[in-house]
């Protein structure tokens, strides 16, 4: 097949200002019905990339870890070269059998039964963050509901001190935020780009993320506590500690994708009740599972629109003929809203079953090491919002992250009603 044989996207998908609009799902119906693998030429410098749409093929590259690597990026669509690579290299950016040995360091500190643990503290932590907006006029609730749930949970998982959470927000906000004016700093317009190219996000807020968390992991190798900081530091990778980097990079991971993903899906799934009262009715006055109002909210957010892999060899693809070193984007945002997986897919549904969304991850050994705490945490805040709040009312425009990877809400002006 011919480049100019090849279907392609009709829309660029890695501009963001396509995505601060609005999720493109019309183009992503059309995609998913005439050319489910599509290719979308670049014109800022960066090769073009395959976009695959429909659910079961997201499944199948997800599954398919020798013929779709991680190792050349995850989170960006743009183009590094293998020193880059390997100095940005996280979890997310690795292959079996390097993957499965570093993620479990970590994972025994995610399970269920180690996250429902943090369930009487995360719970206290939503009443608390709940009656403080409640009968406001006006409250944007990024600002005080979604952003700080996740970091109160997140800091108290890793054995952060609670005085470092806002610290924790504003780097968070830098990193994804690149894209986005409302997130350049100003002091690090003149950091020297060499360096910039290096580092994780490639963003020098990356370097104060990475002073807290060795100065945590001197401390956890002194005195070990129960958290998730002393198993990195305390950790072993192929029979030794992790190098500084290693553990540096891993606990960025942490902070980031701890932070955001379950952020952003709180404030959409607000957004949600608010367009959808209803289902917010329905919700409270009926016997609804909450962990299926929870896997609901966590679908139709999609907090991450896409994770990319590169082909390790030609191979084709629902017709398409995709090449080794091709890079591969799996739209997440494509995939939750497939008619021949869910029923209605643009409806928001609050007692949807099945809900199998692949918002986490889908058939493969990157499924979100956070899932847990994730959904732990929205279904409590919606139990505890079902207690008090009887209707959730916008007050003003919602503001959208500029970004072609995060689904994000920067700000969500609302009242809860009691």
């Amino acid at each position: 097949m011919s480049d100019n044989q090849r279907p392609t996207t009709q829309v660029d998908l890695s501009d963001p200002s396509i995505w601060h609009k609005a999720v493109p799902q019309e183009e992503f119906a059309r995609l998913r019905r005439e050319a489910p693998v599509a290719w979308n030429e670049r014109h800022d410098g960066h090769k073009g990339f395959w976009a695959v749409t429909r659910y079961d093929d997201i499944v199948s590259v997800s599954g398919n870890v020798a013929t779709f690597s991680s190792r050349n990026g995850v989170i960006s669509l743009d183009d590094f070269d293998s020193e880059q690579n390997d100095a940005r290299r996280t979890l997310l950016e690795m292959d079996p059998p390097q993957h499965p040995a570093m993620r479990i360091i970590t994972a025994p500190g995610f399970t269920p039964k180690a996250v429902s643990a943090l369930e009487a503290s995360v719970r206290a932590t939503a009443i608390e963050l709940i009656d403080n907006v409640l009968n406001s006029d006006s409250v944007d609730m990024v600002a005080e509901l979604s952003k700080q749930l996740p970091i109160f949970t997140l800091c108290r998982l890793l054995g952060v001190s609670p005085s470092r959470q806002n610290d924790m927000i504003r780097w968070s906000d830098m990193l994804i935020g690149s894209d986005d004016p409302d997130f350049v700093d100003p002091a690090f317009a003149d950091y020297p780009e060499e360096k910039r190219r290096m580092l994780p996000f490639g963003h020098p807020a990356s370097l104060d993320a990475f002073e807290l968390g060795l100065d945590l992991a001197r401390a956890r190798r002194k005195t070990p506590e129960g958290d998730i900081v002393t198993r990195l530091a305390n950790g072993t990778y192929d029979g030794r500690q992790l190098t500084d980097q290693e553990y540096c990079n891993y606990f960025l991971m942490l902070v980031v994708a701890g932070n955001e993903t379950t952020r952003h899906s709180i404030s959409h799934g607000l957004q949600a009740f608010a367009n959808f009262p209803e289902q917010w009715e329905h919700f409270r006055s009926q016997d609804i599972d909450p962990k299926i109002a929870a896997d609901e909210v966590i679908r139709w957010a999609t907090p991450v629109h896409y994770v990319r892999r590169i082909a390790t060899k030609d191979v084709e693809l629902s017709g398409a003929r995709i090449a080794a070193g091709d890079k591969v984007a799996m739209y997440y945002a494509s995939g939750n809203r497939d008619e021949q997986h869910f029923d209605n897919p643009y409806d928001f549904i609050v007692d949807r079953s099945p809900n199998n969304h692949m918002s986490f991850g889908k058939g493969g050994p990157h499924f979100c090491l956070g899932t847990h705490v994730a959904k732990l945490q929205i279904r409590v805040l919606l139990e505890e919002m079902a207690k008090r709040v009887k209707s959730i009312e916008l007050t003003g425009p919602v503001d959208r992250l500029r970004s072609n990877h995060v689904h994000g809400i920067k700000a969500l002006p609302a009242r809860f009603n009691a």
